[in-house]
């Protein structure tokens, strides 16, 4: 195979900045020193948010135990609170999030998973068939950027007892600012194999018949997402990445630039209308920035970070196809 340089907006790049207040994804809890000695009974009765790069740990006595340290000892510029991209995605996803791929039905329904933004965008992997979708979304943890950081250490007790074991307390914030960065790898998202070669395969279909039928399934549901007829996910037996040396290729389905846009913009959506609320705490998208980017060097990727040249609208600008059928 000839090899053709790849062109185009190879991955949609954004920045987030997000608003809130309190603590929406917590750590769990933590050894800390008492306000006396604690080397032999560290207060296990603290609970953490998560902070960048923090741990708990101070050392080690002679015997080779950990030395703790205190809980209201913590420099929240040097380790800020953070929600972690597992937890955005979770949230993101919500409404699908409690889905167990070892069941019976989604084993057997496949296909449905497949015609979703989830199973399209984040993914999945199915342990009994080793059936997979590699997430085309990169998400970033959003780190508190507050200029003045609003962790504090509450200490409490339980009603009507004043002894040490009734002792608890948590590491609590108020106002916060969040900053982060994610990207959509059109590569990932155009491209849907059907074939086990590279051990890669979204679903076992075995048959011509079937594989075209997924197709049609899935050129439905993309003009439906989009109120459009123009989305095609286009079947073929031998799609080939662009500059193989060889032929060989895989089984499986690419969609058009119409059908990658819908997907594009279904994600972002969802990014700019993002929200957590938990018990005593809240986060919302506030900003999204946003690069349409089709840089060719290394020195491109993720470039938003570096406020250089972004191209914030997709104009007329085409998605770069990675893929061919021979």
């Amino acid at each position: 195979m000839k090899s053709k340089k790849i062109t185009g907006i190879r991955s949609v790049d954004f920045k987030i900045v997000a608003k809130g207040h309190g603590v929406v994804n917590w750590n769990g809890s933590a050894k800390f020193n008492p306000f006396e000695d604690g080397k032999n009974k560290p207060y296990e009765n603290h609970t953490m948010p998560k902070l960048r790069g923090y741990t708990n740990i101070d050392g080690y006595w002679d015997d080779g135990k950990p030395k703790y340290k205190y809980a209201n000892d913590i420099d929240f510029e040097k380790t800020p609170l953070y929600i972690s991209q597992n937890c955005i995605r979770h949230h993101l996803f919500r409404e699908s999030s409690f889905l167990d791929l070892q069941s019976k039905e989604i084993i057997e329904n496949l296909d449905r998973l497949l015609c979703s933004v989830l199973g399209l965008v984040r993914g999945y992997v199915i342990p009994h068939t080793e059936n997979k979708r590699t997430s085309a979304l990169l998400l970033e943890d959003f780190v508190d950027i507050s200029e003045k950081p609003t962790g504090n250490f509450e200490q409490m007790t339980k009603a009507g007892k004043k002894d040490n074991t009734s002792l608890f307390s948590k590491t609590t914030f108020g106002e916060t600012l969040y900053n982060a960065y994610g990207s959509i790898s059109i590569e990932q998202l155009q491209f849907i194999s059907l074939d086990n070669k590279f051990s890669r395969q979204a679903i076992t279909y075995s048959s011509e018949k079937d594989r075209k039928a997924l197709a049609k399934k899935m050129t439905d549901f993309l003009n439906e997402l989009g109120e459009t007829d123009k989305a095609e996910a286009i079947y073929h037996e031998n799609y080939v990445r662009n500059g193989s040396i060889y032929d060989i290729g895989e089984a499986g389905i690419l969609f058009n630039d119409e059908a990658v846009d819908i997907l594009v913009k279904e994600t972002l959506d969802l990014l700019e209308n993002l929200t957590i609320r938990q018990a005593k705490g809240y986060m919302y998208v506030d900003s999204i920035e946003l690069d349409y980017n089709d840089g060719s060097t290394a020195k491109d990727m993720m470039r938003i970070k570096d406020n250089g040249t972004i191209n914030s609208l997709k104009n007329d600008k085409k998605y770069a196809h990675y893929f061919v059928g021979v």
